[in-house]
């Protein structure tokens, strides 16, 4: 479809080109680089630089689609083509690489995840990916998805694919009704960036870290572009007004990523600093006088960086990632940084010359509609390979983990540490999990998104049933896990009695919130969930409400929280009976990496003494009321002075802090026989026990 010129004339053609192109090129350029210098050697910090290329961008973008509307030559073909030829090719020879180094030096259980965000980012949907799957904007380590950078290409993709038809559609309007297409354009794009900033505040003050990928949160950013980018030819500056604001705008954009935060403050107000920044500097451009920053932008090696920023961009990421994993490192030196700059550098400019300037060459020659089909095409059979591999795979870690389900006698877990243990101890089968499935191992409401997410604006109070008797209204007891993961993660054993005793077994959970009585220190989201989720359970009236006790640390032994106990009380005196559960040790490097790194024997536990108090602190704590019963299953996750990390030929731990849901089943029996001595009423109508 093509919209003709419009009856405004072609006068405003010339006005609609940016002053001066080198220079916001420049700007661009100098927005991406630092990008990729704070991401190296910024220790985390975020830069500005992707809100600045944004901007940027909706501008740059707005500019074109206006000049082709006012020459009678806009085409929705063409433009499409054009974004395809131009980002595509690139992006997948990036994307062809992770995909190589995901499946040989990347940690292996990472694997699918990767695979997921690859098909994404291929996309153009890896912002919502990062979503869905509730990752967070991380600072590089071995652990950091390799192309989480994608996201904001992906933001910048859904405007390229919805911007245009906006244009036409406005344009339309504008010559049927003999109205003026830029003042159509400027009241839209007005209205659309006002509501996006709105709720750009509202999200990053409710949950920052949705907000910082969401692309109804960012879209002002690019929204702010199509704005000056209309308002633009409009504004006559002097010479020196212009060298003032350009200078003032430079230095916003440099020095944003110094001053603001903006890993937890964007895409929020404070994100004006660079974006403003940015818009001083092209308001500023085209100034003829010498003092401006226009000679600074338009240098050779600032016009070099601005030619491969692209592909830069596309690089510098997946190469950090994939050198902290080979080097087994949790950070990059600056000896590091320099180097994996250096080769960024040597790739993007090779990626420039004969992916980005041939590819588009010989994509051109064919016509800008078959061109852009052609790297669509190619995008599909990439996904489509991809997607292949990533189904598979899925299909294989689903089978893997419904067989850990599955009771076997070379895997008796924690029954070996138990009293009158009379079977093997040496076995020929291979440990499970495997240490690369160990991640995945949980309890389900860990991974089917019962547990109610950590951070702010999760604040729901869930009620999951875990086990139900066949017959609900028979079920002779209910029992509740309450808190965060350290509890939930005995679901798998309180399931298995549930299914011996017909108990209906429940969890009220959020991640990350331990239950506690809350003041006003408490982040804000936990504070409501605990106020919440203390009335549903007193509601429920169940007849045991299971609560994490002494609370273990990486750095000393388990402590009972004073604010933990006084949560405790108030149960208490809801009438409801509380059993307490010690926590399990807690590791700096998890036991899985080590044993998948070091091999299955190495030696990967901990020292009890280091990692546990003599005693159950709980159980002498002051202020815990009398009726408060506790149990301590580090007899069975501890085997006399050593935590080890293999125990019955089962991995004991899935990350540096929780158990295996393979080793919490082993513990079933030995659960049993504890809640026996501790919550006899439970029992009261069954003496049937629970199978080892």
């Amino acid at each position: 479809m093509v919209v003709t010129a419009s009856a405004q004339g072609r006068a405003d053609v010339v006005a609609r080109r940016p002053r001066h192109i080198a220079e916001l090129h420049g700007l661009r350029g100098l927005a991406l680089s630092l990008v990729v210098v704070f991401h190296l050697f910024g220790d985390g910090r975020v830069s500005g630089g992707v809100d600045v290329f944004l901007m940027v961008s909706g501008f740059l973008v707005t500019v074109a689609l206006l000049r082709r509307a006012d020459e009678g030559r806009l085409s929705l073909a063409e433009r499409y083509g054009s974004f395809a030829i131009r980002l595509v090719p690139p992006a997948l020879v990036v994307l062809a690489f992770v995909a190589v180094a995901a499946h040989t030096v990347l940690p292996p259980q990472q694997a699918l995840q990767t695979g997921r965000e690859i098909v994404a980012s291929a996309l153009y949907l890896e912002n919502w990916e990062l979503i869905s799957s509730q990752l967070t904007y991380d600072a590089a380590g071995p652990q950091t998805s390799p192309v989480q950078h994608f996201w904001s290409l992906a933001v910048q993709g859904q405007f390229f694919l919805l911007w245009p038809i906006v244009v036409l559609v406005l344009a339309a309007v504008a010559r049927r009704r003999a109205l003026r297409l830029d003042r159509l354009v400027l009241a839209s794009a007005g209205v659309a960036t006002g509501v996006s900033f709105l709720w750009a505040v509202r999200l990053v003050d409710v949950d920052q870290q949705v907000a910082y990928f969401h692309s109804g949160a960012r879209f002002w950013e690019l929204g702010a572009g199509a704005l000056l980018a209309v308002l633009l030819p409009s504004l006559a500056l002097p010479g020196r007004v212009r060298d003032v604001l350009a200078w003032s705008g430079l230095g916003l954009v440099v020095a944003s990523g110094l001053v603001v935060d903006g890993a937890t403050h964007y895409p929020g107000p404070w994100a004006l600093v660079p974006v403003g920044g940015a818009i001083l500097v092209i308001v500023g451009s085209g100034s003829t006088t010498r003092s401006g920053p226009r000679l600074l932008l338009e240098t050779a090696p600032l016009r070099f960086v601005a030619r491969i920023s692209y592909s830069l961009y596309l690089w510098h990421w997946p190469l950090l990632i994939t050198y902290l994993a080979v080097r087994e490192r949790e950070a990059v030196g600056w000896r590091g940084a320099a180097v994996i700059l250096g080769v960024s550098v040597l790739l993007a400019w090779a990626t420039h010359a004969l992916v980005e300037q041939r590819g588009r060459a010989l994509l051109v020659r064919r016509g800008t509609g078959r061109g852009g089909a052609a790297a669509l095409a190619a995008t599909a059979a990439f996904c489509l390979v991809v997607g292949g591999v990533v189904v598979a795979e899925g299909v294989q870690e689903r089978g893997d983990l419904s067989r850990l389900a599955r009771p076997s006698a070379d895997h008796p877990g924690a029954a070996v540490l138990g009293d009158g243990y009379a079977g093997p101890r040496t076995w020929t089968a291979a440990p499970r999990p495997e240490p690369a499935l160990a991640s995945k191992d949980a309890a389900p409401s860990n991974l089917d998104g019962c547990a109610v997410d950590s951070g702010p604006g999760h604040a729901e109070v869930r009620v999951c049933t875990v086990h139900e008797p066949a017959v609900p209204a028979e079920a002779t007891a209910t029992v509740v896990l309450l808190g965060a993961s350290h509890v939930v993660q005995y679901e798998p054993a309180f399931a298995a009695l549930g299914a011996v005793h017909d108990w209906e077994v429940l969890t009220v959970s959020k991640s990350g919130c331990h239950f506690m009585d809350t003041d006003e220190s408490t982040e804000a989201s936990c504070r409501d969930w605990n106020q919440g989720a203390r009335e549903r359970v007193a509601a429920l009236d169940p007849d045991l409400v299971v609560v994490l006790g002494a609370v273990s640390r990486r750095d000393g032994p388990d402590r009972v929280i004073p604010s933990h106990v006084a949560g405790w009380r108030d149960l208490d005196a809801a009438g409801l009976r509380v059993l307490t559960v010690r926590d399990n040790p807690r590791f700096e490097r998890s036991p899985t990496v080590c044993l998948r790194e070091d091999g299955i024997d190495a030696p990967c536990g901990k020292s009890r003494r280091e990692a546990l108090a003599p005693r159950d602190p709980a159980e002498h704590a002051p202020d815990v009321p009398g009726s408060v019963a506790h149990v301590d299953l580090t007899r069975w996750i501890c085997d006399g002075d050593a935590c080890p990390a293999v125990v019955g030929n089962v991995l004991v731990y899935r990350d540096e802090g929780h158990l295996s849901a393979t080793y919490v089943r082993s513990l079933a029996p030995l659960l049993d026989e504890r809640l026996r001595a501790e919550t006899s009423w439970l029992y009261a109508d069954d003496a049937q026990a629970a199978a080892p």
